[in-house]
């Protein structure tokens, strides 16, 4: 009697005791980057009737199995019976390797020397102690091959079955089936699985179909689980099945996604009422479908993968000539949405616009599709359109299948559509492939594919057929440029199924339940004041207890920065990938991905990093929130660079495109949070916070120059020529002074650098390099002086304002906010030199004014600017959960 049916035949009371009765399983040898491996083979033991344990430390009989490898045939386990007196272990054989070697050496009765453990039964903890810690079994152990525990043929890669109600001529069923054919071209195992008998003509498959619809239909969700399970399925992709049978799948336990290939009014049965716990991931065929599901299914993770075609199989064609007639195509099935009995009043009224024009040449339509007998409405839409040519006299043909859509659109000037609703038309991406200009009603994804391409004129979507009539004689008349090229950059099968790969991945290797990991995501920890917060907001949460990790863009594995050095001393795990143009940028983001993977999230968090990065990382992590912390106006001036051209078939073009990738936007001074509301994501203000020092730390009173310091990476963004020239301004006015600049020459600015010294030749001015002590220059100065554009919550000025150093700064970003004109410093208006040099002068003459800043200074920093008070509004911010 199998362990389910044992348990089935209990009394209620009796259920969790036999349950505790369950034999252990062992996964062996999990890969933390490859965790779907330790999942398959978990559900491979628990179908078997295994309880799955962790560690190494068991008690009793139990199974040993290598991470990957899953039994033939777990529904029919049955644990041999074990010899008495004797130690024994039963092997199940892999179809091939260095097991079955073994086996053909020596038949099913083996030695006491054995290959690593692959599937092992073992009557006893003793034996299975043993093979754990690679110890030879006793010389007296009984060895055999037990066929109940033979492992299916599976490997390393994901494994993506691609699960389609039918195999017939249509859209949806055109993506799975090339999906199954592609996925292995992008590092994933595929199979293609047809439920149900097709209503139109067959597809032609392009490799192996698993064809299950000889299973009736109540049962056919059942038969694939068990089926998927014993072939070491990881992840069900499924494509058109409706509400019902998608969630008799999930039972499996096997994690699944959905493509949606509609909008909201051609959803599958049912669609609306799907729940979190029914489906891992949605994935909408367009943004417009996406939008709606966010709508509807707020709770379920949703994404963009955007149909894709082969271009090769649409290739640009020269439009044919017009000297005997007009050609339009139309590429639809007769449906109701696909509203096709409106072609013959719109094909009349271009007759009749035509020859408003003086053109009087024959027009005709090709409808390439095929009516299903079985359908109803098909038949009907069918009819309603030869009643509708008819009553118009226009020349109307059907191809019912029998021509191949690619001749159709090689004959045809233009390819018109007035679909109620769309998804993302495969066919308008073959016409735009083609080199065919499309006029098309604006429902649906339709909009997506007009983004920069004159070649498509969208119509409202009760246009009259004058106004189809007019836009069709433009396109006729007047062609506009192919636009073939912006199809192939983002609409092809391989973006399409390289994005269907990763979140797969993703899918299979992220825990239901969110990680326990902050993981940080930046450039780098070289030079500067947003790497210098970062380290310290790191360390804070490492010092309270909470797993931090960070990964960084642009530094080099081999050779770490002070600041990844700073964090490593700390505890703190750093992951450097080869850096940004060594690699490209999609390589890298999955290269962080697996290691995210290892360490599951708990939040992500963006500081400072290079746009396209965030893009893709923000796009790849529907079950992680996602938090962007901007540096202030460097991060808007490169986003709005990036998104002039985004990374080719990512659905993102505007700035909302990536706000609703985001659990919340954060600035760091409040003027600037009006600008961050068009990302469309929540906006938050959090100032940076620094360390305040027991005691003050500026200059103390000795004799000598009074000394100015300024502490900047020397960059044309710190405009440091202006300070020299406000220092050369003031100079005359001042006491005998001095200009102490820390900070050492950021990579790219040598020749900036250069300009700088030769400017202040003259001056006074003390160039002190890179400092790694900011508290021992503080103690140096004075007075703080800072301009610098773009600012947005600057550190080097809350540094000084801690160590007790009035400051001069021109009102640019979040200074205001730092620095009180008159109580702690001046503020000057934003790049007037003179005005900067006139505070300069104002400061020097009155040392208690100073004395009396550096007071405030100090307390300002204390009541808004703290590290600790930066940490907790992080911490409740990033755990919005925690008590």
């Amino acid at each position: 009697m199998s362990h389910s049916r044992l348990i089935s035949e209990l009394p209620g009371d009796a259920v969790t005791a036999a349950v505790t009765l369950r034999p252990r399983a062992l996964i062996l040898d999990a890969d933390r980057n490859k965790p779907w491996l330790a999942e398959r083979s978990r559900r491979s033991a628990e179908a078997a009737g295994f309880t799955c344990v962790e560690g190494t430390h068991l008690s009793g009989p139990c199974l040993i199995l290598r991470a990957g490898e899953v039994l033939r045939s777990p529904g029919s386990f049955r644990p041999p019976p074990a010899p008495q007196g004797k130690a024994f272990v039963a092997v199940g054989l892999p179809p091939s390797g260095e097991w079955s070697d073994f086996h053909s050496r020596h038949g099913g009765d083996y030695p006491a020397t054995l290959p690593p453990p692959l599937c092992e039964w073992h009557a006893t903890e003793e034996t299975a102690q043993a093979r754990l810690s690679g110890e030879t079994l006793p010389p007296d152990s009984r060895i055999v091959h037990w066929q109940a525990l033979d492992l299916a043929r599976t490997d390393q890669r994901l494994s993506v079955y691609q699960i389609v109600t039918s195999l017939q001529h249509g859209g949806a069923e055109k993506i799975a089936r090339d999906l199954a054919n592609a996925l292995p071209d992008h590092g994933a195992a595929s199979c293609l699985v047809v439920l149900g008998k097709p209503h139109r003509g067959t597809l032609p498959p392009n490799g192996v179909v698993l064809d299950l619809s000889h299973v009736p239909r109540l049962e056919r969700a059942g038969f694939l689980s068990k089926l998927a399970i014993a072939q070491g399925a990881d992840v069900l992709h499924v494509h058109l099945t409706d509400a019902d049978e998608t969630r008799a799948l999930a039972k499996s336990g096997i994690p699944l996604i959905a493509t949606i290939h509609n909008s909201r009014q051609g959803w599958p049965r049912g669609w609306e009422t799907m729940a979190s716990g029914d489906i891992r991931l949605m994935l909408a065929c367009s943004q417009a479908v996406e939008a709606e599901l966010r709508e509807s299914l707020p709770k379920i993770p949703a994404r963009t993968v955007w149909n894709g075609i082969r271009p090769n199989q649409f290739p640009e064609t020269p439009l044919p000539s017009t000297h005997i007639c007009f050609t339009l195509a139309c590429v639809a099935n007769p449906r109701p949405q696909k509203r096709l009995d409106r072609l013959p009043a719109i094909l009349a009224a271009l007759r009749d616009e035509l020859a408003s024009r003086g053109v009087i040449k024959p027009v005709r339509l090709i409808i390439a599709g095929e009516t299903s007998p079985r359908l109803p409405d098909a038949v009907e839409s069918r009819a309603a359109v030869d009643r509708e040519a008819a009553k118009f006299g226009v020349d109307l043909q059907w191809t019912e299948g029998k021509q191949p859509v690619r001749e159709v659109l090689a004959n045809a000037h233009a390819l018109v559509s007035c679909s109620a609703h769309e998804g993302l038309s495969l066919a308008h991406l073959e016409a735009l492939s083609s080199g065919r200009p499309l006029i098309a009603c604006d429902t649906g994804g339709t909009r997506e594919l007009a983004w920069k391409n004159p070649a498509v004129t969208l119509l409202d979507a009760e246009a009259t057929p004058a106004t189809f009539a007019q836009a069709l004689a433009d396109a006729l008349l007047s062609p506009p440029p192919s636009a073939h090229k912006l199809i192939w950059r983002d609409f092809t099968t391989d973006n399409m199924t390289e994005r269907v790969a990763r979140f797969a991945k993703q899918a299979a290797s992220f825990p239901k339940e969110p990680g326990h990991t902050l993981w940080f995501v930046t450039n780098n920890l070289a030079m500067g004041g947003a790497q210098s917060s970062l380290r310290r907001l790191a360390k804070s949460f490492h010092q309270r207890g909470l797993p931090v990790k960070a990964a960084l863009l642009q530094e080099y594995p081999e050779h770490p920065t002070p600041g990844r050095q700073d964090l490593l001393d700390h505890g703190i795990e750093v992951f450097v990938p080869p850096p940004a143009g060594i690699i490209d940028p999609q390589e890298g983001v999955d290269l962080i991905l697996g290691e995210m993977a290892a360490a599951p999230p708990a939040a992500v968090v963006f500081w400072n990093a290079i746009t396209t990065h965030k893009l893709l990382l923000a796009d790849a992590l529907p079950f992680t929130r996602v938090h962007d912390i901007s540096p202030g106006e460097m991060w808007f001036s490169s986003f709005e660079r990036c998104m002039e051209n985004p990374p080719p078939g990512l659905p993102c073009r505007v700035p909302s495109d990536y706000g609703r990738l985001l659990e919340s936007f954060t600035v760091k001074y409040s003027a600037e949070a009006t600008r961050a509301e068009a990302i469309g994501a929540p906006v938050m203000v959090i100032p940076n916070g620094v360390i305040l020092p027991p005691a003050p730390r500026r200059r103390k009173k000795v004799e000598g120059p009074l000394v100015f310091g300024s502490a900047a990476r020397i960059s044309p963004q710190k405009r440091l020529d202006e300070l020299i020239a406000a220092f050369r301004l003031a100079l005359p006015d001042l006491p005998e002074s001095v200009l102490k600049i820390a900070g050492g020459i950021e990579t790219g600015a040598a020749d900036y650098a250069a300009e700088l010294f030769e400017l202040s030749k003259d001056l006074p001015v003390e160039w002190l390099g890179e400092t790694q002590d900011i508290g021992d220059f503080h103690a140096q100065c004075d007075v703080f002086v800072m301009i610098s554009d773009p600012a947005g919550c600057p550190n080097a000025s809350l540094e000084a304002l801690a160590s007790g150093l009035p400051v001069i700064a021109s009102d640019v970003g979040g200074a205001s906010e730092q620095v009180i004109d008159g109580l702690n410093g001046r503020l000057v208006p934003a790049r007037d030199v003179s005005a900067f040099a006139d505070a300069m002068v104002d400061l020097s003459r009155d040392a208690a004014r100073r004395d009396a800043m550096s007071l405030a200074a100090r307390e300002h920093i204390r009541q808004h600017f703290t590290v600790e008070r930066m940490t907790d509004d992080y911490l409740r911010l990033f755990f919005p959960d925690a008590s």
